[in-house]
Order: C-alpha cells, then structure tokens, then sequence
C-alpha cells in the first residue's frame, strides 16, 4: 500500500512509531544548555560500597540509594513546550563494577490513575505511564541506547539516532522493576556495563537523558532537561553523568545455544501431502574483546518463529514493498547501517549458514561489518525507472557489507561497502560510497549521500541470474532542512542511474531524477489544540530522458489536541502520473486525512486513515474512481488482555465509458493481534491475518485472477525465564487459494523453540 506523504509530517518520532514532518534540532542552543545550564547540577553518580548491594525489587528502600545525589529538574514538552514539570520525578544513578543502576521515583497526585498494563518486550504504547532512560555512552549526541520502563515493569528498548529516532529491533541485556508507592511509583533499571560500548579511558562523559509520560485526559511528555519540541536531536539535551569513574574492560561472551522442532504439512490440490519432521540446532554466540567492541557469530540460525510481518496490499502497485529486519543477529549496529539511502537493507539476506559480525564504537568514530553464507531461495530486486521487477536466486549467495562513520563536532561523514556474489559462477553486485551530515547551526541541517555500483549478476530471459557484462550506475542524494521555532523550510534532490543496483540495500526504482521541497507554518497552542500546523508541500520526478515520471502537489493542515488526539487533512488537486516508459501522463485529484485518539484505558488507541479520489489502476493504466481506507484500534479490557485490529481496502471503480459505476479492483488486508499475560513471563499471542484482491476479468485486456485469498493464522505460548532463555511452542495454519489461476494450497505447523544463553 502506498502511504501519502502528509503521514510523514504528522509528528516526531516516538515510542508508538509515529513519525511527523523532520525538524531539525537547534543544535548549538542544546550543546549549550546540556553542557551550561545542567553541567553543575547534573546526574551525580555513586559506586556502591562493597559492602551493600541493589536487591532489584523495583523499590528504592536500599540503603545505598538514601546516600545517592537527586536529580529532578524536569520540564515538560507536551502539551505545553519548555515549561517546568506539573508533577515531581526524582532520578538517582548509581554503580558497581558490573552495573549500571538508574532508580526513579514518579510522584502522581491521582496514582489510582496510573497506566499500568502488561505487555510484551518493545510493545509499549503511548496511553501508558513509562519512563524512558537515553543513555549516550560516548557522549557525542550522535546515538543512544533507549530503554523504556512501564509502572508494571514492561521494557522497550533498543537504539536511538538524531536521524532515525527510536529503532526498537535491538534488544539489551537490561533488567528493570517497578513498584508503588502511596503517591506514585518507583523504577530501577540494572544494566550491565557488559550491554553497553563505550570507550573506558574516553574523554567524554556519559550523558543520560530521562524522559516521563504521563497519559490522562492529556499526554504529558517530560524530559530531564529543557527539550524543545522542535527539535530532532534530544540527546543534544542529554546531561553528563558525573563521578562515573574506573568502568570495567577486559573479555567477556555469552552464548546461546537453540533448538528448534517443527512437524509440517503442506497440501496442494492435485498432489500428494508432504509432511517433514524438523530438529534444528543453532549457536549464537557474543563476544566483547573490550568495552568498545563486539563479535557477533551466529550458525544455522533459525528465524522461522520470528513475529509474522504485518499484511501489506501488493496487489495495485508497482515497486517493492519495504519490510523492517526483526531477526535478532542484523541488530546489533543497525543504527550505524542506517544512511538517507537505503544503501543496506539486511532483510535481502534469507536462510544464513554462517554469519559473523564486528562493531566498535569510539569517541571519534564507529565501525559495524557484517558477513553472511545465504544459502536459501530468494528474489532480487531489479528496479527501474516505472516499476520493480524480480530475478530468482536458487543456488545461494554470499553478502559482505559495512560501514564506517567519523564524528568531528557538528559533521558526521561516513564510508559505505557493500557486495553479493552469487553462488555458481552467477556474476555479483557491489557498490560503494560516502555520505554526510552537518548541523552548522541553530536551525539547519544538511545531509549527502553518493553510492557507485557495479553488476555483473544480470537477469536472463527465464527470471534467474547469470554471470553477464560488467554495468556500473551511481545514485546521489542531498537535502537540507532550516526549522526555527514558528516555521520550517525542507528540500532535496535525488539522482539515480539507470544501471543503479543495490542487491544487498533496498532500491525499488532507479532511472530518476527527483526534487521536492516543504514548508510550514507552525501556529503553536491554538484555541483548545496543543499544536496546529499548516504545510504545502511538492516534488517532481523525471527519467532520465526528462520525460515525466510523476509530480506530487498539495496544502494540508495537521492539529494535536487533548487525549493525545490528532487530525490531519490534505488535498492533492492535481497530480500527474506517468506508469509505462512512454505511456500517457495520467492526471488525478484526490484528498486525504487522518484522525487519532486516545479515549482512555480500556480503549487505549484508534485511528483512521481516508484517502478518496481519483485512483490508478496500474495493471490497466487507467484512472478511476475510489481510495483507500485503513483502520487500527487497540484494545485493552484488562491489564492482562490485549488486542490490535487493522484493517485496510483499497478499491477502484470505473469512471467512464461502459465501466463507469463497476467496480473493477478491491484488495483488503486485516489483521487480529492478541495476548493474553498470564504472568509476566508467560504469555499467549494469538495472530489472525487475511489478505483478499479481487478483480472483474472482463473490464481487463490482460488475463487477471478474478479472486485470491490468503489466511494466516499464528498461536504461540512463550515463557521467559531470563534475557535468551526462554521457550515457545506454538501452531501455525496457511491457506491460500486463487480459483481458476493457481491451486489450493494449505500448510500446518507445530513447533517447539528452545534458547538457553550461557
């Protein structure tokens, strides 16, 4: 499915994944304030004497935490901006040779009311009351380890960047504990020094930033330091940790053996059923030669139980769809993979045999390199300037890519690398290139990137790769932002060849040039709204023979309001697309919105997306009459029990000639998430998924399936006993169906997942 742009300009980027229009941080007013106004009255570390100890029990009743200093200079950011906290959150930090202990007491005049649900690890929400620890190891504001702590005792965490906000994929070995007190609750969060890279003899302090919401009949967003809501740097606000002295270094590993049983069956009309029986072993092993580095090995890996990706409609466009990596070995360093063009993308790696990982982070510089045995059947892209197409690998692949990063004050430049070569003799793919980005003051930010490739793994005329003649394409990007505190200013350019190819990166079109620009005018508290902003928005996009490819123009308004509420509405009065190199220019008008709330505990989160209007139909490059609908609620009866519906359509009607008022292409997609907790280490999740693309035969010049179905349905109970020891056993039934294009076909497994870290 195709997302309208005015999604990406709603908000910032948050713990439920929402991002809003970019706003570039005032970069040099945050140094000062984190490095001035805070450097004296900061966090204040404390070791442990040897002789005490932190029982983790959520409580901060130890007596080492009576000595440790308090912090509580907290200030809020929504619903208003940059004034001081409504209610009081003490920080205390202390340590020992192995932890690394945050306690945090949150004060709360109606605790009764406090948000406290269960929930899975990175499933946290915004109507809950959490709090959030960023904690910048090297202290250079450039990235952070993330951990959020619910008040029933619920973790995300993962990694955050000024450029790509919170990444929730990496898990860390962090244990936390909540608990009540008669005016609010208490946090503890005990992280070993072993989870986190950092330089031991570095000149840089430690800087943590400490975040607080607070969700009543509005969402209160608080941080430990005067956070803008412009920005989109907050750990530039981050505040050095003091008196944080002789960390520990030296070797430490951690292994983790798994099995994996499973007994299918796949049946498909007009063949006899198979049934295979499954017993897998695999190693995952984590070795940190110092403070500052990581060895990440990993053989035979099993990812088949990883989370069913969410249901997307394919059935009406004509580029690739985009999935994000769960799979738990690409994570560590993704942060430092992530670039403005999507150089790396490590979910083009499928079955691994072997894969070994090196990452190091420093005051000056980061480096992640990764190296992987694909030995399973996939596709490559092969994109071009109209559409995607695909060649299939069947005989394996080996992937080799990295990058390196420089950090000089406000200027980040860094180096990427990447090849596949193809098992038999089939030719490979590499490519290389820098990148940069630069905050040169206050309200600006500029970013660059240029990548070269060169391919000799082409398609031949049966859909599969062969060795053929060398080709080399480059793809070039710069965009520039400038963001003061009533209005923002956005553009960029974009130039990709034809012979362009990033076969371990993700690139659904090449063969473009590429220019857009945004503004807005950013109107603050307005009447009973806690934000309103107007935005117009543009860009062009061309081939390579100037011919248009598509031109995308229109104004919106997005407004945030109480319950954590918003709306937001645009109108795309005339926009030109051209989807077959040479074909007719096809114009369409169309409008769209969005509305979201969060009505209270029970029913935590709804929302609605609506685009209505003129509507391609690309099989047929025709325009018609319909849109798209998406809607996403989250459920809550209990603090045991969960649910999240989504549901999307999309659907075209003919508008003119004999077609008009037939409804010509419908594709839908729902899907059921559930959980029940049982403790909070047990659990029950249920996912229910169906997917359905109809179309009317006889309104089409080429053959096309009148109907396709597809059904998922997914049961696992999993416990946890510790961070990778934990056990899931679950059921998975697929069905499939396309009567009259393609057979029946139904496959059901059962399976036992054991992992045990050593």
């Amino acid at each position: 499915m195709k997302v309208d742009k005015w999604a990406a300009m709603a908000r910032p980027k948050s713990l439920d994944g929402v991002r809003s229009w970019p706003r570039p941080a005032l970069f040099s007013l945050c140094v000062l304030l984190s490095g001035m106004a805070f450097g004296a009255d900061g966090f204040q570390a404390r070791r442990l004497p040897a002789n005490q100890q932190i029982h983790l029990d959520g409580t901060l009743n130890d007596a080492a935490w009576a000595s440790a200093p308090v912090y509580d200079s907290f200030f809020e950011t929504q619903p208003v901006d940059n004034v001081a906290a409504k209610v009081r959150t003490e920080v205390k930090v202390l340590y020992d040779q192995r932890y690394l202990y945050i306690g945090v007491r949150a004060h709360d005049g109606e605790p009764g009311r406090i948000r406290s649900p269960f929930a899975r690890r990175d499933k946290l929400s915004n109507d809950q009351d959490y709090i959030g620890l960023f904690l910048d190891s090297g202290g250079s504001a450039k990235s952070a380890q993330v951990i959020y702590v619910n008040a029933r005792g619920a973790i995300s965490d993962g990694s955050h960047s000024p450029a790509g906000g919170d990444n929730f994929a990496p898990d860390i070995d962090v244990d936390a504990a909540t608990a009540r007190f008669d005016g609010g609750w208490t946090m503890v969060a005990r992280i070993p020094f072993a989870s986190v890279a950092y330089v031991r003899d570095g000149t840089a302090p430690w800087k943590l930033l400490v975040m607080r919401n607070l969700t009543r009949e509005q969402r209160y967003r608080m941080y430990s330091a005067p956070v803008t809501r412009n920005t989109n740097c907050i750990l530039c606000f981050a505040t050095p940790v003091a008196q944080l002295n002789d960390l520990p270094t030296g070797l430490s590993w951690s292994a983790t053996p798994q099995l994996v049983m499973s007994r299918n069956r796949s049946e498909q009309t007009g063949s006899a059923d198979v049934r295979t029986d499954k017993r897998k072993l695999s190693l995952d092993v984590k070795l940190r030669p110092d403070s500052a580095s990581v060895v990440d090995l990993t053989i035979e890996p099993d990812f088949s139980q990883v989370e069913l990706d969410a249901p997307q409609l394919s059935g009406n466009t004509r580029f690739g769809l985009f999935v994000p990596e769960k799979r738990p070995f690409f994570l560590e360093g993704s942060d430092l993979l992530q670039t403005p063009l999507r150089a790396i993308n490590t979910r083009t790696i499928g079955q691994i045999g072997f894969g070994a990982r090196y990452t190091r982070r420093g005051e000056s510089s980061d480096l992640t390199a990764l190296y992987a045995n694909d030995r399973g059947d996939s596709l490559v892209q092969l994109p071009g300037p109209y559409g995607t197409g695909y060649a299939r690998v069947s005989e394996g692949s080996k992937a080799a890519l990295g990058r390196i990063q420089f950090k000089r004050g406000d200027l980040v430049l860094g180096m990427t690398g990447s090849e596949r070569r193809y098992a038999g003799a089939r030719g490979y793919n590499s490519l290389a290139g820098p990148d940069l980005s630069w905050q040169p003051g206050a309200y600006d930010r500029v970013r660059a990137q240029l990548l070269v490739s060169a391919t000799t793994a082409k398609a031949d005329g049966h859909g599969a790769l062969v060795a053929g003649e060398r080709s080399s394409g480059h793809a070039a990007m710069l965009d520039w932002s400038h963001d003061p505190q009533n209005w923002s200013l956005q553009g960029s350019l974009e130039d990709v060849s034809d012979g362009f190819r990033a076969d371990n990166g993700f690139f659904s079109q090449v063969g473009y040039r590429f220019v857009n620009g945004q503004t807005s005018r950013k109107l603050g508290r307005t009447g009973p709204f806690n934000e309103m902003n107007l935005y117009f928005y543009a860009d062009r996009r061309v081939d390579r023979s100037g011919a248009l490819i598509s031109t995308d123009i229109f104004p919106g308004i997005w407004i945030a309001g109480p319950l954590d509420s918003e709306f937001e509405l645009h109108v795309k009065p005339a926009n030109r697309t051209r989807t077959l190199a040479g074909g007719e220019v096809l114009t369409t008008a169309l409008a769209g919105g969005r509305v979201g709330i969060t009505p209270g505990p029970v029913l935590a989160r709804l929302q609605a997306e609506l685009t209505y209007g003129d509507q391609i139909d690309v099989l047929a490059t025709r325009v018609g009459k319909g849109g798209t609908l998406t809607l996403y609620g989250r459920v809550r009866p209990s603090e045991r029990l969960e649910f999240e519906p989504t549901y999307t359509i999309n659907w075209i009607d003919g508008k003119d000639g004999a077609e008009q008022g037939q409804r010509l292409y419908t594709a839908q997609a729902a899907q059921l998430n559930g959980i029940y907790h049982f403790s909070a280490h047990d659990s029950l999740r249920m996912i229910a998924q169906w997917t359905r693309t109809e179309r009317a035969p006889q309104w089409y010049a080429l053959p096309v399936a009148a109907r396709s179905t597809q059904q998922v349905a997914s049961f696992v109970y999993g416990h946890t006993a510790s961070f990778g020891t934990a056990a899931y056993a679950g059921l998975t039934l697929t069905r499939g169906d396309a009567p009259g294009s393609a057979p029946h076909t139904a496959q059901n497994e059962v399976f036992l997942k054991l992992s045990w870290q050593i």
